[in-house]
């Protein structure tokens, strides 16, 4: 059921290009109508909603590229895939307009539940080598495992493992993009539950600026 529905969002979609309506807008819309939370295609695993919860609005982008690929400039579908890059510079207001409020505030979810989660450790990081240098430890540089026992209170290596014994999964040395994901997601909701409050918000506050600052090198659409 779910994989006709599907197959009639993609028609949808392709008839609105077709008929003239802007690519991103058309793509968004099918966003909205979007019936699946996960699907296996051609042995590529695409999780689209994280929990149930956090919408991986680049991941379908990703798969509804693969069905228009045919009707749109290339240079301007890398822009989006790549960069982020909207070839209408859609604001966030007709982003949530063409998404509807409920799958809009569940890519937020993903916004601050992924992108800015990895932005924590990363600012802890940079901060903690600030305080060291400062300090003259020059030759004692922070690694992140140091930001992780930080913000998490174990190393990486660790959380990965407590994460997959968690959720059933086998123990790898690699780990894929969606997987990544899924742990990412993992750590926001396990820094929320171990944390104070004021540092929770201290430690997102600074991510959100590191966020910001990548988003405007890259041209991204601001938080």
């Amino acid at each position: 059921m779910n994989e006709r529905l599907r197959d009639d969002v993609v028609a949808r979609l392709r008839g609105r290009i077709l008929s003239g309506e802007n690519w991103h807008r058309a793509m968004l819309l099918a966003v909205s109508e979007w019936p699946l939370e996960e699907e296996t295609l051609d042995g590529d695993r695409f999780l689209y909603l994280i929990d149930g919860e956090a919408l991986d609005l680049p991941r379908i982008y990703d798969r509804l590229a693969l069905q228009i690929a045919d009707l749109v400039s290339e240079d301007e579908l890398e822009a989006l895939l790549v960069y982020g890059k909207s070839p209408v510079g859609l604001s966030r207001d007709e982003m949530k307009s063409l998404m509807g409020n409920k799958r809009y505030n569940a890519y937020l979810t993903f916004i601050y539940g992924v992108l800015v989660e990895e932005m924590v450790v990363l600012a802890v990081l940079q901060d903690i080598r600030k305080k060291r240098r400062a300090s003259g430890l020059t030759r004692y540089d922070a690694n992140p495992d140091d930001a992780y026992r930080y913000v998490y209170r174990a190393s990486r290596l660790e959380l990965l493992n407590s994460f997959r014994k968690e959720r059933g999964l086998k123990r790898k040395r690699s780990i894929d993009l969606t997987q990544l994901r899924e742990f990412t997601y993992w750590l926001f909701k396990l820094r929320l539950r171990n944390s104070d409050k004021s540092r929770v918000a201290s430690d997102t506050k600074r991510a959100l600026v590191l966020l910001q600052h990548f988003a405007e090198v890259k041209g991204r659409l601001a938080l």
